[in-house]
């Protein structure tokens, strides 16, 4: 997401130059079909993160203890999806909004982009640190 987002920004117009409308929507495009990809993986690791936590902290109690672990992480799975899926929808609000503030502000988008840029850089750290390094809390 972070290449499609330089890539946008890569065919605007700027300084001396008309922009290419054709690489502009490619990248785009290229940047909704990972935005997609991206929300998949997401609502795809809520329940297994639930899932696991859940049950290794009903390891060795017993199969009422498994039972009871995996009801909860049904539970707490579905209301964090539920609340995932709320924040997600204020996107359609934000994302223009942030376009419409940055164009306000400096007369271009190029600003949100960027901001756009140390988000899902941001977002990629933080999942990393607690899911996909070595020795994560709760490995995915």
């Amino acid at each position: 997401m972070i290449a499609a987002v330089a890539g946008v920004v890569a065919f605007l117009p700027g300084e001396g130059q008309l922009g290419d409308f054709n690489g502009f929507l490619a990248m785009f495009i290229v940047l909704f079909a990972l935005t997609g990809l991206g929300n998949g993986s997401t609502f795809r690791m809520i329940p297994v993160i639930f899932l696991r936590e859940r049950t290794q902290a009903a390891q060795g109690k017993g199969p009422a203890a498994q039972k009871q672990a995996m009801s909860e992480a049904a539970k707490e799975s579905a209301a964090v999806l539920g609340f995932s899926g709320a924040i997600g929808a204020y996107g359609g609000f934000f994302i223009p909004r942030s376009f419409g503030t940055s164009l306000e502000m400096t007369g271009s988008v190029q600003t949100a982009l960027y901001c756009f840029i140390g988000f899902y850089a941001t977002c990629m750290l933080i999942t990393w640190w607690y899911y996909a390094r070595r020795n994560a809390p709760v490995p995915c």
